[in-house]
């Protein structure tokens, strides 16, 4: 009998670290989708909820919402450390300062995709984010001529 408890134990303990290791590769992202914002921007108020609606028609667990806020110094200095966490940094000091976008971005080899902005509603979102994962699914730059201007 305890022979047989420590055989099914076992099982148990092997079968919880399987799902385990499953749940971690499947919590990695494919794609960012990083919204720079801040409280006092105008388009942000309509690109941010279009974003959000766009995402939750996705449903999509392989794409990270990740916000760069430059409200306010402490909202800056989180931002940063979001953007470092995630090896983003190269668009953060691109576009630090400018507000009113997400930019694309593909969580592997962190090359911006493109962009969306306030010309593009929920579903234009969806078609755009979807359409770049196809890129970063194939590890393959896409042609971008959504994003703005660098800030530097």
């Amino acid at each position: 009998m305890t022979r047989l408890f420590y055989l099914f134990l076992s099982f148990i303990i092997l079968s919880a670290s399987q799902v385990s290791t499953k749940a971690q590769a499947q919590t990695r992202p494919e794609l960012y989708v990083v919204m720079f914002r801040a409280d006092w921007c105008a388009p942000c108020k309509i690109v941010e909820p279009n974003l959000n609606q766009a995402l939750n028609i996705m449903g999509d667990p392989s794409i990270e919402y990740v916000t760069i806020d430059i409200s306010n110094p402490s909202l800056s200095e989180v931002s940063a450390h979001y953007a470092f966490d995630r090896q983003i940094i190269q668009q953060y000091n691109t576009w630090l300062g400018v507000t009113g976008f997400a930019a694309i971005i593909d969580a592997t080899t962190k090359t911006t995709l493109g962009c969306v902005n306030l010309k593009y509603t929920p579903n234009d979102m969806v078609a755009q984010i979807s359409n770049l994962k196809t890129y970063a699914l194939a590890d393959q730059a896409a042609l971008n001529f959504t994003c703005p201007e660098p800030n530097n």
